[in-house]
This record gives structure tokens, sequence and C-alpha cells, in this order.
């Protein structure tokens, strides 16, 4: 946008929309604004051919003039007598209230104007504090209650990974940190190991962790139960990085490691959840088995088909054999020889045998 700049007035510090006016400005250019608490010196970051947004959000300061070398000479003094007056006010609050803690002190360029932050463990009443830091520092003061992190900004130096604070170098906004993040990353549930020098959760457990849900990917969670072809077996650890899976076996106590290409290719088929076996399958398998149980009878198969089974003769039984079959051998019946005698003959001849004999 034309004539609007960005501009910071401390290391890692929001950024504050500027109009430039009739300046020509560039990154890196010394610029005096005019706040409600005096005149800020301050340096631009963002140049106007820079700012892609269609309006910046946030009300825009004006810029006085371009600094001059007695601007940025009397805006060094301004910071070396902020740090001696921080150990200064701490002890004064320390006598009225051991639970404030003087995070910073910040003048304006012409030095009458102070701003104090303090932290404390829970909010307190600080119009005392305005009044003897007034005194103290002969300024016109205001005073503001701020939190751990922002208390670690202004004092702090070195983090625990030995580096600069991200919050004192780049980091212009605090994230929202949990132990849930700390949980997705397989680090130790211990706040003491998981802290910075705020005493809050580390920042830095947020920048990752995408990361790491996108390896861990749609793998089983640590508990989770399963079943696999050896029987049920219990999740136990899951290495994110390392890709792998660790399974204890309930019937032999065994642990198994499998790769975690190796699981995601049988998940679902021979390896599945405990609740799918025992919401969907086995509802399917009791459906069978009362299938089985409410039939009449079983049926059996057979090996031959039933037409040839009704054209054999059973055996024990006499059944006509079939037109244009084998015709059985007939037993042929012996009769007399010369067929039956007629019964006129054969009985005069056995009357005359009878009577000639007997007439005789």
């Amino acid at each position: 946008m034309d004539g609007t700049v960005g501009v910071r007035f401390h290391e890692a510090s929001p950024l504050t929309w500027c109009s430039s006016g009739d300046l020509d400005l560039g990154v890196g250019d010394y610029v005096v604004v005019r706040t409600d608490r005096g005149e800020q010196l301050g340096w631009v970051v963002l140049a106007p051919d820079q700012i892609l947004a269609a309006e910046p959000e946030g009300p825009r300061r004006v810029i006085e003039r371009l600094a001059t070398e007695d601007d940025v000479t009397a805006w060094r003094e301004a910071r070396e007598r902020a740090r001696e007056d921080i150990s200064r006010a701490q002890a004064v609050a320390a006598r009225e209230d051991p639970r404030v803690r003087v995070a910073n002190v910040v003048y304006n360029l012409a030095g009458t104007r102070a701003h104090v932050t303090f932290s404390a463990s829970e909010r307190i009443e600080h119009r005392w504090l305005r009044d003897e830091c007034a005194d103290l520092l002969d300024a016109e003061v205001t005073v503001e209650q701020v939190g751990d992190r922002e208390r670690a900004r202004s004092l702090g130096d070195v983090g625990v990974c030995g580096l600069a604070l991200c919050c004192k170098s780049w980091q212009t906004t605090f994230p929202n940190v949990s132990m849930r993040l700390a949980r997705e990353q397989d680090l130790p549930p211990n706040p003491t190991k998981i802290s910075g020098v705020c005493g809050r959760l580390l920042c830095c457990l947020s920048f990752e962790v995408e990361e790491y849900r996108e390896l861990r990917g749609t793998l089983p969670k640590v508990g989770k139960r399963l079943t696999t072809p050896a029987g049920r077996a219990r999740v136990i650890q899951v290495g994110t990085l390392k890709q792998t899976v660790r399974l204890r076996m309930d019937e032999t106590n065994e642990v198994v490691e499998m790769s975690a290409e190796e699981l995601a290719s049988q998940y679902g088929t021979a390896v599945r959840p405990e609740e799918l076996d025992a919401t969907v399958e086995e509802r399917v398998r009791q459906q069978d088995r009362d299938r089985r149980d409410n039939l009449v009878a079983t049926l059996e198969p057979v090996a031959e088909p039933s037409g040839e089974r009704q054209g054999r003769p059973v055996e024990g039984s006499q059944q006509p054999a079939q037109e244009g079959g084998e015709d059985r051998p007939k037993r042929r019946r012996r009769g007399r020889r010369g067929g039956r005698r007629r019964r006129g003959r054969g009985g005069g001849q056995g009357s005359g045998g009878t009577g000639g004999s007997g007439g005789a």
C-alpha cells in the first residue's frame, strides 16, 4: 500500500503500521514515530512495496521524520538508563510486595515518560508501584502487569538449547502450548524437562508438531488393542521418528516390533482393532451360529444325480426289465415229449392192460 510501512520499536516486537507521508523509506531506515507515550525511535522492516494486504489491520501511527544521529544517541542512552533502573525498581517493589517481579522499563526518546512492566503469580493492584516508580525514576510512569513469557522476553538472553530466545530474536507472538503437544512428540510428560527459562512449556513444542502428526499418520495409539493372526495384542510403544510399532501378545506376553509400513499395509485386514472384531465381526458370527441352530434338517451332498438313482433297482426287489434294455436269460420250461396224451387213448391202454390181466 502506498505510504504505509511496518515499523518495530523493539526486537521481535509486533509490527506497528505507520504512515510515511512524503518520506521515501526503505527497509532498515531509522524513523521517529509519534505515539501515546511521546516520540519513539524505531526502524522500518517492511517497505511500502512489500505490503501485499489490501488494508493493514490496527491503527496507523504517523512518522515524524527520519532519525538523526542525535536521535540514535539519545535512544541508546535511554536503553542504558532503563537497564540500570530495572534493578532499582525491583528493589522498591520487593519491599512492598515480594510477589512483584519487574520485567522491563522503557523510556521515550526524550526520557520524560517511562513504561514499567512486571509479572506476578496472581493479579494484584499496582497503583502503589506507579507512585513509587514515579518518584524513583523522576518521570511520568505507566505500569502494566504481564505474564512470565513477556518477562523472559525482556530479560532473557539464552534458552535451554543454548541459542538466543526465540521470543527475543524473531518470534513476535506466543503460541498456545499444552502437554498434549508433548505427548504427540513422544516427550516425557515432565514439565521440569520441557519448560523454558520463563517456567512455562517450551514454545518450540508447537514448531514440529504438524510434522509428527504427519509421520504418525493412521498408526494406532499406545494402549490400543488389536487382533492379529497370532492372537490379541496391545500397542505398548509407537516410534514416530523410527516408524516402528511394538505389540505385546496377550497369550505369550511376547513383544513384537513391526515397521509402520508393514502394519499399515495389514491394518484393517490381517490386523484389526479389537473394537471392530467385537462390534461387527462377532455379530456376523453370532448370526451364522443362530442360522445353523435353527435349521430343521441338515442337507448332505450326494455323489450321483437323483435321476440315475431312480432308474437303478433296489436290492431285494423284483422289477421288470426296461424296454430296450438287455433281456434277462429265460429259464427253459421242460415239458413232456410229444405233448399231453389224450385222455381216451391213455385210458384205454391203461384199462385194457388192466382188464387183460384181470381177464386172464
